[in-house]
């Protein structure tokens, strides 16, 4: 039967296809066709191993395809973007960041955000934020911080953990 084929196409004779199942449900349906012989296990067989890495290969494009979107969005936020580690090393700031600061990535990457202190602010407002931030919970409020060339500025903050899959 030629319905639902391309007009040119060559006729079917032998047809097998196979459905990528995950989570329940059926991901995408792989399928050859016309061999000289009829299908065996082992052609089942190699036929679910490379829908299964089809599939694998298409997760891996969508999630890249979403990480350059992300990646897009940080780099161009209008608000500063810094992201440290648990003991406040920065690892990341998005250009804006750099654009207030005058700091470069490089000059603040693995320094501590305390870097960015004014020496305006009292030290137990930092203790309280960051025991909200190592609860877990997201820390919001206003600050005064110096940038590279020692002028004090205020900003609102919004600070929030990154949490890894088991919620840590």
């Amino acid at each position: 039967n030629q319905r639902g084929l391309p007009e040119g196409h060559a006729v079917l004779k032998r047809f097998m296809s196979i459905p990528v199942i995950n989570d329940g449900k059926v991901r995408i349906i792989f399928g050859v066709g016309n061999k000289a012989e009829d299908y065996t296990e082992a052609d089942k067989s190699q036929l679910q191993l490379v829908a299964n890495e089809l599939h694998k290969l298409m997760q891996q494009r969508d999630a890249q395809s979403q990480l350059r979107q992300l990646s897009l969005a940080v780099e161009q936020s209008p608000a500063s973007i810094v992201i440290t580690n648990p003991q406040g090393v920065i690892e990341y700031v998005n250009p804006r960041f750099i654009q207030t600061t005058g700091y470069t990535f490089e000059e603040v990457r693995g320094q501590n955000s305390r870097v960015l202190k004014s020496g305006d602010t009292n030290p137990e407002f930092y203790r309280e934020l960051w025991q909200t931030i190592l609860r877990g919970e997201v820390w919001r409020g206003e600050f005064s911080n110096r940038k590279k060339d020692g002028t004090a500025f205020w900003e609102f903050a919004s600070i929030s953990p990154i949490k890894d899959r088991a919620g840590q």
